[in-house]
């Protein structure tokens, strides 16, 4: 049963990961502070953590109290962590959910005393978390919150995703208020939108926005990559914000590899092929349509040799290490999803203003009676 807190909250829930839940909850801080209104954030169960003031929170914490300058207690806007271990732990020893929840209650109401709505953000699809009895419905109910799916872009996938998470928010008897699909290829939302909103309110279900694709949000840059491959920066620190649209493996001639270094790309090559290194460091010279805007990955146990590496020294592309095999590199480097950070103004930017001009906020209001 839904607890009783008089601030009300607005549950955002994905689908499934990376369906762009902190793109939407980004947007609709900006958006219901634009209407005068006090808005805080919390994401009740994280799982990839940042360490602030001594104390383990969500990267999307960190995020979006940065952005907007909201003073709340890291702790509070993110109760539970999740780290290795936990489950199994929770499982073998049979804990009981109870202090979790008491731990998420106590912090939403330090958060509701001056405010007028909490932005409370999920963990990927309504299920997850359902092994300690956190799942998201589960939490979205134990707050009494109204909660908006944020589903992915199209006709068939989107009513798809809503249906299947839907069936686990009625179960808990938590309250939806709307859809909003994500990542919406633009030619498309013409034709494509009026049939999602015709399903919907057949349904007694509300579109609340259709939120179009846009690639700046899903770029990344040579720092993320760094950083989440644990690499090594071999040169230049200074240009690890460049941003990274496009991958390609060093496989071939070198002149053949000039012909495939457009701006925005990151050329992964094995460490013992100085001729297609040298190629990439050179058309940072060569052509002003590629100068300043690629990067390398030099992968392998071997290193190029001392000359090279001095060239490499003399070079304006940021340059990083990953001692592990080509093929593995590059399937780890396309598993990294282009997070907003605190500092990439484009992007947080970006975000904001497709939110704010997608989503139908005086509808959202309504359906929340705020």
């Amino acid at each position: 049963m839904p607890h009783r807190i008089e601030c009300p909250g607005i549950y955002i829930a994905g689908t499934s990961q990376h369906s762009g839940k902190t793109l939407v909850s980004l947007g609709l801080v900006a958006a219901l502070k634009d209407r005068g209104l006090n808005v805080r954030y919390m994401k009740p169960v994280g799982q990839r953590t940042v360490q602030v003031n001594g104390a383990h929170v969500d990267e999307d914490v960190v995020l979006i109290n940065t952005v907007y300058d909201i003073d709340s207690d890291p702790v509070d806007s993110n109760p539970i962590t999740i780290p290795s271990g936990f489950t199994a732990e929770f499982v073998r020893e049979r804990r009981s959910r109870e202090p979790l929840i008491d731990r998420i209650l106590d912090s939403y109401r330090r958060l509701s005393e001056d405010s007028d709505v909490v932005i409370v953000e999920g963990t990927g699809h309504a299920g997850v978390g359902s092994i300690i009895g956190m799942g998201n419905a589960q939490v979205a109910a134990i707050l009494g919150a109204g909660a908006m799916i944020v589903t992915g872009g199209g006709l068939g996938r989107p009513i798809d995703e809503f249906a299947l998470n839907r069936a686990m928010f009625d179960q808990e008897g938590c309250r939806i208020i709307g859809m909003v699909a994500n990542k919406f290829l633009p030619e498309k939302i013409d034709e494509l939108k009026p049939l999602l909103q015709d399903w919907l309110s057949l349904r007694d279900q509300r579109l609340l926005g259709v939120v179009p694709y846009a690639p700046i949000l899903t770029e990344l840059t040579m720092r993320q990559i760094a950083s989440e491959t644990d690499a090594e920066v071999i040169h230049g620190e200074k240009y690890l914000d460049r941003r990274i649209s496009n991958c390609i493996i060093g496989a071939q001639h070198s002149h053949r590899l000039l012909q495939s270094l457009e701006p925005g790309t990151l050329a992964i090559i094995p460490g013992d092929r100085d001729d297609l290194i040298l190629a990439a460091i050179s058309s940072e010279e060569l052509s002003s349509e590629t100068a300043g805007t690629i990067g390398i990955c030099i992968t392998g146990d071997v290193m190029p040799h001392h000359t090279v590496l001095r060239l490499i020294e003399r070079s304006q592309a940021p340059v990083i290490a990953i001692r592990r095999g080509t093929y593995d590199v590059a399937s780890e480097i396309s598993d990294v999803v282009g997070k907003m950070l605190p500092g990439d103004r484009e992007k947080v930017e970006t975000g904001q203003r497709l939110v704010k001009e997608a989503v139908d906020i005086d509808g959202l209001l309504q359906a929340c009676s705020i």
